[in-house]
């Protein structure tokens, strides 16, 4: 245990609705790992503001100036031991609304600096089909809350 090195990470995911569907990303397939449908977004920098980060990353991944509403979700990633050797991480995600949803309709990842880190991006529900999993695999769940509450996470 004497080698053991822990890490805190702080990520921010964006949340953006448009006619009940949720805007999602799918992350490249690397590292031996295949791609995933998460919400767009990324880690702070040092020296960074949570909402300076949401910034960055919309405009990097998407091409687009987010209007970025209130602190709406937060969640708790611990990873152990077991899955990265001998490190420890815990990630912490906070979520923003995105209040701009009609300027995510037709993005092309092509034109943007940071757009070869997905293999494609668009709004989803839980019945599209999709060719990965979706992390956190309760998003749908998140979503539905979403709709019924008139846009609050139930928590």
């Amino acid at each position: 245990m004497e080698d053991w090195k822990y890490f805190i990470t702080t990520k921010v995911r964006g949340v953006i609705i448009n006619d009940g569907k949720i805007f999602l990303c799918k992350a490249i397939s690397r590292n031996g790992r295949w791609g995933f449908y998460c919400l767009p977004g990324g880690t702070l920098e040092r020296g960074e503001s949570r909402k300076e980060c949401m910034r960055r990353e919309i405009i990097e991944e998407l091409g687009v100036e987010p209007v970025i509403g209130n602190l709406i979700y937060t969640q708790e990633f611990v990873r152990s031991e077991e899955f990265i050797q001998s490190n420890g991480t815990t990630t912490f995600d906070f979520w923003y609304e995105i209040k701009n949803s009609e300027d995510f309709l037709n993005i092309d990842i092509s034109k943007c600096s940071h757009g070869f880190e997905h293999d494609h991006v668009g709004f989803y529900d839980k019945n599209s089909t999709l060719d990965g999993v979706v992390k956190p695999d309760h998003i749908w769940t998140l979503l539905q809350e979403w709709n019924e509450t008139k846009g609050k996470f139930i928590q």
